[in-house]
C-alpha cells in the first residue's frame, strides 16, 4: 500500500507541478504577444525590422512590464520590485518599465545603475535570487520530462514487484 502511494504521490508532483509553475510564471500580457502586436501594428515580419520611433512609450512601458514579470519568475517577486521602485502608478516605475522595453527591443542602452545587470542585483538585495532567472518554457518541459521518466521508472518497478509476488 505504501509504494501504491509513492507511486501516486510522484505521478500528482510530475502532472501538476508544471503546470502550475506556468501559471505562475505566466503575465497577463505576455512578452511574445506584446511583440506580434507591435510587429502586426508596423507590418514588419521580424523584431530587427521594428522601428523603435514608431513605438509608443505606453506600448514601451507594457513591454517592460511583462519583461520584468518574465524575469522575475514569480508574479509575487515582480510585485515586490514594483513596490520597491515607487509601486503602481509611479513615474520611477513608469519610467523603468520603458526601459526595460528599450532595452528588449534594442531600441537604447542605458548606463549606470539603470543597465542590464539591475535585474540580477535587484534580486539579490531583496534575498531572493533564484536561479529559474535565466531560465524559461524550455526548464519547465525538462521539468516534466523528467517526473514524467521517474514515474514510469517507478512504475515499471511497482509492476515488476508485483507481478513477483503473484
Amino acid at each position: 500500500m505504501k509504494l501504491q502511494t509513492i507511486v501516486l504521490f510522484i505521478f500528482a508532483v510530475s502532472v501538476i507541478a508544471p503546470f502550475s509553475y506556468a501559471h505562475m510564471t505566466s503575465s497577463s500580457a505576455d512578452v511574445n504577444d506584446i511583440m506580434a502586436s507591435m510587429m502586426a501594428e508596423q507590418g514588419v515580419s521580424t523584431v530587427g525590422e521594428l522601428s523603435c520611433n514608431n513605438v509608443s512609450g505606453q506600448e514601451l512601458e507594457g513591454l517592460g512590464d511583462s519583461v520584468m514579470e518574465k524575469m522575475a519568475g514569480d508574479h509575487e517577486l515582480h510585485e515586490q520590485m514594483d513596490a520597491m521602485m515607487g509601486g503602481e502608478g509611479s513615474e520611477s516605475l513608469k519610467q523603468m518599465h520603458i526601459i526595460m522595453g528599450k532595452n528588449w527591443l534594442g531600441c537604447g542602452t542605458v548606463s549606470g545603475m539603470m543597465n542590464v545587470n539591475m535585474m540580477p542585483m535587484m534580486m539579490r538585495m531583496m534575498g531572493n535570487y533564484y536561479p529559474g532567472y535565466f531560465a524559461d518554457y524550455n526548464t519547465l518541459f525538462l521539468v516534466g520530462a523528467l517526473g514524467w521518466v521517474l514515474f514510469i521508472i517507478t512504475l515499471v518497478l511497482y509492476l515488476t514487484r508485483q507481478k513477483r509476488k503473484r
